[in-house]
């Protein structure tokens, strides 16, 4: 380059004078230096008079007037003020930058993109320095244009940058692109490819986005239309055949980790090549051609591995299915209906084995069928509370290690275990009436009764614990079904003091009032209130029985009153016929004297079926110690007839006790069934008849010393002597409990409608008129958390009110009005 600068005013000499820099600075292929680095081949001294020559040009030009119209400024006064120019030496330069980028020449052997990229690199290393050089002109000129709105006139980087996309990369797009989705295709083969180069390329594709109204705005939109999307649909055909292909030669469960392998590979290993924009379209792509388009067979495999239990792929497949929202709850539709049909299958599985044990233990005859079929409907307790925790165990386990902190599949095992435990083979039969209440309620409080009670055999009760119970009652809808069956039964136990312990009995209580405060947890504390203040009472009466001048064993027995509130308890009175022993009598009314007395106003009713007691019966051989029986007050009252007789008939039982046959029927049947009284003539059909016969085997003959009479009673065994008198003892058992179950079921019915009427009642007071439906919703929705609310039961409570006046049919007949 020449020592001399240029003539300031002369744009040929002075681009004479530059061209030669720029070449050197751009890697001009005509020169010797293409391929070196600038900094090598550009010295300090020529790269300053480059700059120098710009300035000089520039500066004279801009105090010059008169000159080069189109960059003038005209004075906003009659004075002359400075001109900006150089849009000379611009034109020259964007001239320049066309004709070198076209004259690039591919070497032999080298693909488009290996020429794009090597050219590339090095220009815009050039287009950096060159920058540098115009920075003059990009400060002041260009500025001052752009200021004025020629959104044209760029800085001398972005006009390289433009010039580029216009004679290198827009007619050679196509090409360009096509080399660089084979080049990855070609990765995804496995075959090794130059990284560096894809990179560079795609980076470019970045960079040549330039917004020309805002320079510093980024714009991937050459990215976007030229490269990204034809990507994401190559990568679309690439992976549909892929997954096709693969699926055909390989399970389902090898497709979802390679599945992974893919992904992972794609959005992690690849993502050098491509910006950060492509992040989520790609992923959506990837999710809809290796995941949505194959869901069928994942949600077929999702089963096969809940057969399998396998934790792991269970949770691979999950994770797959979690990259796309909307196909959860798809997954979680499979998952609970496969609970609720494990459950409902694993208990007609342990009704068919009960049967099947049944049948093996009964001998043969005609009878064992039906005895199948009658014990099916009386599963152990145990065995089938614990049928229903171990499926809910298993697929708790699941989900917890699958699914963790996803409440869609916890919804959906909480739903899949409401459905088999309140309705299966077993809690609701087939043929079983739309308004049936499921047996799941009453099985729980026999689990809970057998847990509580002392008498429990110990191989029963092993393995029971009160968890059981809370996690079953989370799960049961007709709670106030649960209410009655175990009231009953913690009744029973309270007054028969047969519970393990009362802090036992207190820890289940607090527990399920936890779980659900509903009001019979009230009522049971109100009875545990009643055995504490007959406790008392107790105590209180032997205190003054023994302080009677005539006191004596004989005459006043010991005596465990229990003192019960008639609307707390769910013992029903029911007056009976029935004369109390005379061996009873004085103590008898001594305790009524004694409370009418201390309670003035009250009024006691006697609950004798109720009643129990001990006998003790020195009937064995000569020497041996007493039997202790135990038995009901009607057995005790018939039993005592036999210190004055050796043989009593019926009619004389009957004389004698005021008991109906059923009672004495029912009062008979364990005595002769464990030879302690012997019928003449024998046979059910004959228990009835007045002149049937009755005695005491003496001396009676037994392993244990304590006897329980009291457990063996039957309900209902006269109904079932008279409707079975042809058949076994299992018919009558079945008839006995039938008639029980329609007496639970009628008095359940009968509160909840009580309970739906209040609620209507509260509902109308607040709304005053409210339309049919809108009413039974409303109903539904506050009775849901003590059981499922029929429509026909609502519709009875709502006319059941209409008839009591506390409602009115509206006009539209659709519509209901509260009577104040």
């Amino acid at each position: 380059m020449s020592e001399n600068l240029p003539r300031s005013d002369d744009l040929d000499a002075t681009w004479t004078f530059i061209q030669p820099g720029i070449d050197q600075i751009l890697g001009n292929d005509e020169t010797q230096f293409a391929h070196k680095k600038v900094q090598k081949i550009l010295s300090p001294t020529m790269y300053m008079e480059i700059y120098t020559a710009i300035y000089n040009y520039c500066v004279n030009k801009s105090r010059s007037s008169g000159h080069f119209n189109s960059d003038r400024q005209q004075p906003s006064s009659g004075s002359q003020k400075s001109i900006l120019v150089g849009s000379e030496i611009y034109e020259r330069l964007k001239r320049y930058l066309r004709h070198y980028i076209s004259n690039f020449k591919r070497e032999d052997n080298e693909t488009f993109l290996q020429f794009y990229v090597r050219r590339w690199k090095r220009f815009t290393i050039g287009a950096v320095f060159l920058n540098h050089a115009f920075d003059y002109m990009n400060r002041y000129w260009v500025q001052k244009e752009r200021s004025d709105g020629k959104r044209h006139i760029f800085d001398v980087n972005t006009l390289c940058l433009m010039t580029w996309k216009e004679v290198m990369f827009d007619p050679n797009s196509e090409e360009l692109i096509k080399e660089i989705l084979d080049q990855i295709t070609d990765e995804r083969d496995g075959q090794i490819i130059e990284r560096d180069t894809i990179t560079t390329s795609i980076k470019s594709l970045v960079a040549l986005g330039i917004d020309p109204q805002d320079l510093k705005k980024l714009n991937l939109n050459v990215y976007i239309q030229v490269f990204e999307k034809k990507f994401l649909k190559k990568t679309e055909e690439y992976y549909q055949k892929y997954s096709e292909q693969y699926l055909e030669t390989n399970s389902v469960t090898e497709y979802i980790f390679k599945a992974h392998e893919i992904i992972s590979r794609e959005e992690k290993g690849m993502a050098m090549y491509w910006d950060d924009h492509t992040k989520k379209p790609l992923s959506e792509t990837l999710n809809e051609v290796l995941i949505k388009n194959h869901i069928d067979k994942l949600e077929s495999e999702f089963i096969v591995l809940l057969d399998s239990r396998d934790i792991t792929k269970i949770s691979a497949l999950y994770s797959l299915i979690l990259r796309d929202f909307s196909l959860l709850p798809r997954l979680a539709d499979v998952l609970e209906n496969y609970i609720r049909k494990t459950g409902e299958n694993e208990i007609s599985k342990l009704i068919s084995a009960h049967k099947t044990a049944v049948m093996n233990t009964t001998s043969e005859g005609t009878n064992a069928k039906k005895m199948a079929m009658a014990s099916a409907q009386t599963l152990p307790p145990k065995d089938y509370i614990k049928k229903l925790l171990e499926v809910h165990d298993v697929f708790k386990n699941i989900v917890k290690e699958c699914f963790p902190t996803d409440p869609l599949f916890a919804k959906a095992l909480d739903n899949a275990c409401r459905a088999y435990i309140n309705n299966n083979e077993f809690a609701l039969p087939p043929g079983s009436s739309r308004s049936a209440t499921s047996k799941t309620s009453e099985m729980l409080a026999k689990y809970s009764d057998q847990l509580l009670k002392k008498s429990t055999k110990p191989e029963i009760a092993n393995g029971m614990t009160d968890d059981d119970i809370i996690t079953i009652f989370k799960f049961i809808t007709d709670k106030d079904a649960f209410e009655l069956h175990y009231r009953k039964l913690f009744g029973k136990r309270l007054i028969q003091e047969s519970s393990t312990s009362s802090v036992n009995e207190e820890n289940i209580i607090k527990r399920l009032q936890t779980e659900n405060s509903m009001e019979y947890t009230g009522k049971i504390t109100k009875m545990f209130q009643d055995v504490r203040l007959s406790k008392m009472f107790e105590t209180e009466f032997e205190t003054l029985v023994k302080s009677q001048p005539d006191f004596s064993r004989d005459k006043y027995p010991e005596a465990q009153p229990f003192i019960l509130a008639e609307n707390m308890w769910p013992f029903s009175y029911q007056e009976v016929d029935f004369k109390l022993p005379k061996e009873l009598e004085l103590s008898h009314k001594k305790l009524e004297e004694t409370y009418t007395g201390k309670h003035n106003g009250r009024v006691l009713k006697w609950l004798w079926p109720l009643c129990r007691g001990e006998l003790r019966a020195n009937i064995g051989k000569p020497g041996r110690e007493p039997f202790t029986f135990t038995v009901t007050l009607f057995q005790m009252s018939i039993l005592l007839l036999f210190n004055n007789k050796e043989t009593v008939t019926l009619e004389e039982i009957q004389e004698t006790t005021s008991l109906s046959l059923q009672n004495i029927a029912s009062s008979m049947v364990p005595f002769i069934k464990f030879k302690l009284i012997q019928q003449m003539p024998p046979g059910l059909e004959n228990l009835i008849k007045g002149d049937t016969e009755f005695k005491l085997n003496t001396p009676y003959r037994a392993v244990k010393t304590q006897i329980n009479f009291a457990s063996g009673v039957k309900t209902d065994i006269l109904t079932s002597i008279l409707r079975n008198s042809n058949n076994t003892g299992s018919g009558a058992a079945t008839a006995g409990q039938s008639s029980e179950s329609e007496n639970i079921e009628k008095a359940l019915n009968a509160e909840r409608q009580t309970f739906l009427e209040a609620c209507i009642v509260r509902i109308m007071k607040t709304k005053r008129t409210l339309p049919h439906t809108t009413l039974v919703n409303e109903c539904i929705s506050q009775s849901h958390q003590r059981f499922n609310a029929k429509i026909s039961l609502i519709k009875r409570a709502i006319d059941s009110l209409i008839q009591k006046g506390y409602l009115e049919r509206g006009e539209d007949g659709e519509s209901y009005t509260y009577l104040a």
